[in-house]
């Protein structure tokens, strides 16, 4: 992190023995040294809840996982992964089967709903202004007070 010279100790010292008294250093170590202490307590506990909570949300790594998991999850994938084909074959072959109608003479019968027919509407011409004739109701309030 950061490095203390001889000189940059001597001169902490000095300032200690000025502040403290040669009676009251050691009890400042001693302070000292036990929050160290319960500080690095309190961090390897923290760290050890974080590594907990990472472990138990991205799950086992491949270093963690016995030689009979990491088999058993290649077993599961691999098997998902040919369901996920069989599948997408299937739908593609009911795809194919659906394209290859009949011809008959007759109107083909068409699943979609017709849309109703419109006729585009005009633009609207600008609001013309109005007169100062008559008052608006914010304008009738005002003049009522």
């Amino acid at each position: 992190m950061f490095s203390l010279g001889g000189q940059e100790i001597l001169i902490i010292v000095v300032v200690g023995l000025l502040l403290f008294g040669p009676d009251k250093i050691p009890q400042v170590a001693r302070t000292i040294g036990r929050f160290t202490r319960e500080f690095n307590k309190y961090k390897s506990i923290m760290e050890q809840t974080l590594s907990n909570e990472i472990y138990r949300a991205e799950g086992p790594t491949k270093d963690t996982m016995t030689i009979e998991e990491r088999i058993a999850k290649a077993g599961a994938a691999s098997g998902a992964l040919t369901e996920a084909a069989a599948e997408k074959a299937a739908s593609d072959a009911a795809a194919a089967a659906a394209d290859e109608q009949p011809v008959t003479d007759e109107e083909p019968v068409s699943e979609e709903v017709p849309l109703p027919k419109t006729e585009p509407k005009a633009p609207r011409a600008p609001a013309a202004p109005r007169s100062s004739a008559a008052p608006s109701a914010d304008e009738a309030d005002e003049e009522e007070e």
